[in-house]
């Protein structure tokens, strides 16, 4: 795809995620997901009101304006819609209709304010009556198609009946799948049940990209079945250079599309696998030769050598059997990636005890999180950024590009009273200034860019804590939740979006 073909304004925003901003999941009388447990239990921070996002829809999506953005990623949070109100696993509940109209008004808000919604279907969490262990689960596929299928079918009408509204026209149906299963059942840092490992992280990846499949056709069925303007779907991938972790499951998706037979699965993998071995070694982006990176860069050989092995059409049949069915052979319509520190030499660092805030759940666990990088950990390449869009619209040409997260954390305590500046002395301003060079530059080159969405609008929840700070927009928790431009190193990053926008000319 070249980039003059691109049949719509280029994409420049915020993405955000329901539970981690909304609030009210997880208490009693409200919708309980899957995190519910462990926030019982004290295992995590409770989400209680978020940073409110709920209720303070309209100003948020002013804030997204006011910087001259013109769109805006948000997702519908399945546990809403779909409603448990207790923890107990059981059989699925009605849907909650009064909740769909909601999110349909929070989406015709958004557009109010100039903004294209860019609408997230699984962002991680989901109904705790589907169990803890969902995603293995061969059931679940087939109750997220009858999710999609009813909440669109009704957020769409009401778009047009009350709002007089175009239907949504972008779709993220899971976020991240790759580190969905990484954290539930290699890390163990998500909320999961006893079995673990790397046959069951397959298991699940069988599951969620069947799901994607379903949801994809069943979205575009709807579309069809209306006459609405074809929808563009997909699912977006954290960025990794260990191909078993995030590039195997795309090149899974399009073994239909491509024609690879099923006796040539692990071929396909292999020297796909390959390739992006060898670009990434060309391209010689972050590496060192310290001890945290020489263990991160062994547990990238351990990957290479161990995973093959399982990634065979018979540890694949849910997924294969799903995709022969369906009735597209295509899956994706756009390529969506999170680029944040993809390379498996930083996944460790050196020991350090001062940012753990919970009890870990064993003494493997603790050493794990005193072991590996934080989100303040996360190394600074911008030239990964244009590294991983470039080999990636090569590999999937005619596919254009969604930058769907990009951002940097800073660390301070939800209360404000403990914040560390980062190790390497990164402003979310310098972050920002060097990420969109990075942006400008392969949209001037030709790269299919689609858009840009930065993580995040505010700070918000971070799976489990609220030091994390990802935020344009400061949140004072102890004041009320107020969106503060400047932060505590004295940065206004919100600001430095508005001029590089403008200055960029990301409209054009």
């Amino acid at each position: 795809m070249d980039a003059r073909m691109i049949d719509h304004p280029f994409l420049i925003g915020v993405a955000t995620s329901g539970y981690q901003s909304e609030g009210g999941y997880n208490e009693r009388g409200r919708p309980y997901n899957n995190w519910g447990a462990c926030e019982e239990a004290g295992r995590v921070a409770k989400t209680g009101q978020a940073v409110d996002f709920w209720n303070r829809y309209r100003g948020d999506f002013g804030l997204a304006r006011g910087m001259g953005l013109n769109a805006f990623r948000l997702s519908i949070e399945w546990a809403r819609v779909q409603p448990t109100r207790t923890s107990a696993a059981g059989h699925a509940p009605e849907f909650d209709l009064e909740a769909i109209d909601a999110y349909a008004e929070r989406i015709c808000a958004c557009r109010e304010e100039g903004l294209e919604p860019v609408v997230t279907l699984h962002h991680f969490t989901h109904p705790a009556w589907l169990g803890v262990d969902a995603w293995l689960d061969d059931g679940t596929p087939a109750a997220f198609e009858r999710y999609v299928g009813v909440v669109l079918r009704r957020l769409n009408d009401r778009l047009a009946d009350r709002h007089g509204q175009a239907p949504v026209r972008w779709y993220v149906t899971l976020n991240e799948p790759n580190m969905l299963v990484l954290n539930t059942y290699l890390s163990r840092y998500f909320p999961g049940g006893g079995e673990a490992g790397i046959p069951v992280g397959l298991r699940a990846y069988n599951r969620l990209l069947s799901a994607h499949v379903l949801a994809y056709n069943t979205i575009h069925d709807l579309y069809e079945e209306r006459g609405w303007d074809t929808p563009k779907v997909s699912m977006n991938t954290f960025c990794s250079d260990v191909y078993w972790s995030e590039k195997m499951l795309l090149d899974l998706l399009c073994v239909q599309e491509r024609g690879v037979p099923e006796s040539g699965l692990i071929d396909y993998f292999l020297e796909r696998a390959g390739n992006l071995s060898r670009y990434f070694l060309k391209a010689a982006l972050g590496r060192r030769r310290d001890p945290a990176a020489i263990a991160g860069a062994g547990l990238h050989s351990l990957v290479n050598r161990f995973v093959p092995r399982a990634a065979t059409a018979a540890n694949m049949r849910f997924f294969l059997d799903t995709a022969r069915r369906a009735k597209r052979d295509r899956t994706l319509d756009f390529l969506g990636l999170d680029y944040y520190d993809p390379f498996a030499s930083h996944v460790f660092r050196l020991p350090d005890f001062s940012d753990l805030e919970f009890r870990s759940a064993s003494i493997r666990a603790h050493l794990l999180d005193v072991l590996t990088s934080k989100w303040w950990d996360w190394h600074f390449l911008p030239e990964g950024l244009s590294a991983f869009c470039r080999h990636y619209a090569a590999e999937f040409p005619g596919l254009g590009i969604l930058i769907a997260e990009n951002g940097m954390a800073q660390r301070s305590s939800q209360d404000g009273a403990q914040s560390v500046p980062r190790k390497d002395g990164l402003t979310r301003s310098a972050y920002l200034e060097a990420h969109l060079g990075e942006v400008r530059r392969m949209r001037q080159d030709g790269v299919p860019l689609l858009g840009y969405l930065h993580w995040s609008l505010t700070d918000n929840y971070e799976w489990g804590s609220f030091t994390p700070r990802f935020g344009l927009y400061r949140v004072d928790y102890p004041g009320g939740l107020r969106r503060l431009e400047t932060d505590h190193l004295g940065d206004n990053p919100s600001e430095t979006y508005r001029r590089l926008v403008r200055e960029f000319g990301f409209y054009v």
